[in-house]
């Protein structure tokens, strides 16, 4: 790929904003959310009368009206009012894919909260003062906490609050060469790589390596439940009813509720930062990999695997891995999800139909193999993967093996050797 050739990249820089900039931007929330549920009711109106009206028909009316009556919009971005039309296409147009798989997707109305809500500014509107000012259409200056790490072209600009924190998420277009000067150099070694990822480890490696997941999900539980009952105790209307009847959330509800949402916002952090590490170690030490296209919607619907899958986050593992990859102009390779990985014999390619979840060594009749069970699939992976690609890629050596190791212990990723693996592979 051509070091000019322009990629699309994100940045999200936490905001420092006064008493003014927050009224402002819980004004716009207000507003873009007004407009989302204003289209979302037109458009189940329009329906029930046999017309069909698109998002572009539908914004085009609230234009007419607004001045008259929602005349409080102009008193924020444009884009805070047009930009809500879009997202209500996009709804549309995924409940109707979703619909031909027999899920039920239909779009929501979106609610008030004192804790959450965004808006969108276009990239025209967005102006970039002395590094560590964004000035905001129709509010001006505010702090940023930290400057841009890219010089490039800003598409756009979301501005959201999570808790009592507001974020400005920029859409950039960066050439490839800027990119490259931003980010660690990965090596050039051709080497492939199949990737299991499982639950009791995060993955399993063809290398031999297992990558455990913090998991901070279940190390905080106990402070997640205790924070949850504190903040039900509180006063605040726990029915439409008592909302309706003017009962209001007391002041000690509003601070339990701001320890809560804290608390959310730390698993979160803990998970995308493991994972970006994660991905960016694997991208820089190997060239192809080969990954599993798994349901996880479906696996979801398991109740007693949810809470462990919503805390490793395979989905954005996948995301992750596949962006950088492709900013890396490295390549990833995905298997059929009723590709045979974990019954199929790394070593004679016999079957075994009877495994079941709770086998966690996979034993070969044919053959008499004995290998660790994920091991065997990342196997697997990689055999397809070296298929796929046509030609044989060379092996993770002990030197590889050891720089990899290291990358992963300096981003404090805890990684240890799997049963019947690399240790047997190079010691025979």
């Amino acid at each position: 790929m051509p070091v000019n050739e322009v990629i699309n990249i994100s940045h999200k820089i936490l905001l420092i904003p006064n008493n003014k900039a927050i009224t402002h931007f819980r004004k716009a929330f207000g507003c873009s959310r007004l407009a989302y549920n204003w289209g979302l009711n037109k458009w189940q109106e329009y329906y029930k009368q046999g017309i069909k009206k698109t998002h572009l028909e539908l914004k085009k009316e609230f234009n007419s009206i607004k001045k008259e009556e929602f005349p409080f919009v102009y008193e924020v971005s444009k884009y805070a009012t047009q930009q809500p039309f879009l997202h209500l296409n996009a709804a549309f147009k995924k409940f109707f894919r979703d619909l031909e798989k027999g899920k039920i997707s239909y779009p929501k109305f979106k609610k008030k909260s004192k804790n959450s809500g965004s808006y969108y500014i276009g990239g025209d509107h967005v102006v970039i003062k002395d590094e560590k000012y964004l000035k905001i259409p129709n509010l001006g200056l505010v702090k940023m906490r930290e400057k841009l790490r890219f010089d490039g072209k800003i598409n756009s600009v979301t501005i959201s609050q999570n808790g009592d924190k507001f974020y400005a998420s920029f859409s950039m277009q960066i050439t490839k060469q800027a990119y490259a000067d931003t980010h660690k150099k990965p090596k050039r070694n051709n080497i492939a790589l199949g990737i299991d990822v499982g639950l009791n480890s995060f993955l399993s490696l063809s290398n031999g390596l297992e990558v455990k997941a913090p998991k901070p999900l279940k190390k905080l539980e106990r402070t997640l439940i205790r924070r949850s009952r504190q903040l039900n105790r509180k006063q605040h209307a726990k029915t439409k009813q008592e909302a309706l009847d003017g009962v209001e959330s007391s002041k000690n509800f509003i601070k339990a509720s701001r320890k809560l949402n804290k608390l959310y916002s730390r698993i979160t952090n803990i998970r995308k930062d493991y994972l970006h590490k994660l991905t960016s170690s694997l991208v820089a030490n190997a060239d192809y990999f080969c990954l599993e296209d798994l349901n996880v919607q479906g696996m979801m619907q398991n109740h007693r695997l949810a809470k462990s899958l919503s805390d490793v986050s395979f989905y954005e593992f996948k995301r992750q891995l596949e962006y950088k990859a492709a900013y890396n102009d490295k390549q990833i390779i995905q298997v059929d999800r009723f590709y045979p990985s974990s019954k199929m014999c790394s070593k004679c390619g016999n079957i075994k139909t009877d495994l079941s979840l709770k086998d966690r060594v996979y034993y070969c009749q044919t053959c008499g193999t004995i290998i660790d069970r994920d091991y065997n699939a990342s196997l697997n992976m990689l055999s397809h993967l070296q298929k796929a690609i046509g030609q044989v890629r060379p092996e993770f050596t002990l030197a590889d093996l050891t720089a990899l190791q290291l990358d992963l212990a300096i981003n404090q990723i805890v990684t240890n050797k799997v049963e019947a693996g690399i240790q047997q592979k190079y010691c025979a």
